[in-house]
């Protein structure tokens, strides 16, 4: 049985993880936009809707096949950490690691120049126009979601008395249905129209974050802000059993994913149910020799020189063995969305603040959340913390197809767990032949590091993994994943039962 949202679509469809984002991507099409038209109009709507989850105080990546050249092309837009923010300056204050919120966390945020970089090269309809819907949402107010209530519940007390009031109809966070105004984020993404991406790295707007932050002790400037660009990058790819699969390079975790299927494709998991406990463990084994060869390896390429194919190469190392006390960064959340269009296009975009509410630093002015993505950072090793450097990155996103066409973009959020979740997908579609649909819907298992491994129910013989097994809710927010697929001529658009998301297309 299906639990998942699904679309066939005979034209074009958007998978996001709002319903009002949706409509906004589909409407950017019906308007004669393109796939990436739509990325634009649905990625600003998001930051309206989803303040928990992403917004222009975060980061931005995307992959977009370009069909008409059979091109796969990518933009990181992750942000820096500010020209003076050094592990000495943070030691010298008492910290002896990054601080994980607070306006020490706080990177310059990518989103608005990498949502305006890849639109202004690639999409076809007016910058100004793809906001009109985004900022209607931000003035007029929309209705709060479940996912939305219950994550300004959750982080109610470390929110500001400014930011509570802003997310908030009543004297308490809102009940899912009651109508939330953003007015001071409304009057930005208006300038951010008129202007393109100065009116946010050059003008009031970074002057009004660039105050905020200073005033609270980060050693931070307009220039920081000015300065920051987005960069196209050459994607990773791999072969699976027969299926491309293209991910982010580094600074993002995209390659830890293809490590752990360059392990898996040495075993034959099709001979493994797909709920049996020996693939769990497999997997798992997989998943944590990738993650150490990560933690030792991967930052920004900027900074040091990383050789992807000696990353990706896993011959001749020996068999992965399950490690009790190994550690990763943690759960955090994102929103994954991806669109197709009627010329062939497929785009798989995600975006983030990285935690619930980012660093939860709110800047009245602006009405924005910042993130907290510096709080990746380490003060040493090769995703040690450095003035105008990028942290490693959670980000990342998928194309799946046969040779050189992708037909599938597929994504979720999950933070450093994305890498799991995302061979995960890609087994149970090349593996076990599951639709896409099927694919998301298939419960999910979830090593969070240390001896903690969160099943959703589904599973069989768990009884002896060396592991503290946690059963959670199914569904639950286990990563919400969103896609899409090209189907014999159609679009299938499909939204995880996980999160709120509805597809939309014609």
């Amino acid at each position: 049985m299906v639990l998942s949202r699904v679309l066939l679509a005979s034209k074009f469809a958007v998978a996001s993880e709002h319903p009002l984002a949706s409509v906004a991507g589909h409407e950017a099409m019906v308007e004669g936009g393109n796939a990436i038209d739509a990325v634009a109009a649905t990625s600003f709507a998001l930051s309206v809707l989803q303040p928990a989850l992403g917004g222009i105080g975060g980061d931005f990546f995307a992959l977009f096949y370009e069909a008409k050249t059979g091109k796969v092309h990518c933009i990181n837009s992750s942000g820096w950490a500010p020209s003076r923010l050094t592990p000495k300056f943070l030691e010298d204050r008492g910290h002896r690691v990054v601080p994980s919120f607070g306006p020490f966390s706080v990177v310059v945020p990518g989103l608005v120049k990498g949502v305006h970089a890849i639109q202004k090269r690639f999409g076809r309809l007016e910058f100004s126009t793809l906001l009109s819907r985004a900022i209607e949402y931000a003035k007029d107010g929309f209705a709060a979601s479940q996912g939305l209530s219950n994550s300004l519940r959750a982080c109610h007390s470390s929110l500001s008395e400014d930011a509570r009031r802003a997310m908030a109809s009543s004297e308490g966070p809102p009940d899912p249905g009651e109508l939330i105004r953003q007015k001071s984020l409304a009057k930005a993404l208006q300038d951010i129209a008129e202007a393109g991406p100065r009116a946010f790295y050059n003008g009031w707007i970074a002057e009004s974050i660039c105050e905020e932050l200073s005033g609270r002790g980060v050693p931070i400037t307009i220039r920081d802000f000015a300065d920051f660009e987005p960069e196209w990058v050459d994607p990773l790819e791999i072969d699976y059993r027969g299926a491309t699969v293209h991910e982010v390079p580094p600074n993002s975790m995209g390659a830890t994913t293809l490590l752990i299927l360059s392990y898996l494709r040495q075993i034959d998991l099709k001979r493994l149910r797909p709920n049996s406990r020996e693939r769990i463990e497999l997997t798992l084994k997989a998943a944590q020799a990738a993650y150490r060869k990560r933690d030792s390896t991967l930052g920004d390429p900027r900074f040091a020189k990383i050789n992807l194919d000696e990353f990706l190469e896993v011959e001749g190392e020996k068999r992965p063995l399950i490690e009790r006390e190994q550690r990763i960064l943690g759960d955090a959340d994102t929103t994954y969305f991806a669109v197709a269009d009627d010329e062939g296009n497929l785009v798989s975009a995600i975006q983030s603040l990285f935690h619930y509410f980012g660093s939860r630093v709110y800047v009245k002015d602006c009405g924005v959340f910042l993130n907290n993505r510096g709080s990746a950072f380490r003060l040493s090793g090769p995703n040690g913390l450095a003035p105008r450097k990028r942290p490693l990155h959670t980000l990342s996103a998928l194309l799946l197809g046969k040779g050189d066409e992708p037909t599938m973009a597929l994504g979720c959020s999950g933070g450093d767990l994305r890498p799991q979740q995302h061979a995960l997908f890609t087994t149970n579609i090349v593996d076990y032949s599951m639709g896409l649909e099927s694919a998301i819907d298939f419960p999910r298992f979830l090593w969070e590091g240390g001896h903690t491994l969160n099943i959703e129910r589904g599973y069989t013989g768990l009884r002896n993994l060396p592991f503290e097994v946690h059963h959670i809710p199914y569904p639950g927010r286990s990563g919400v994943a969103q896609g899409v697929q090209r189907v014999k001529g159609s679009v299938k658009a499909v939204c995880d039962v996980r999160g709120d998301g509805l597809p939309v297309g014609r």
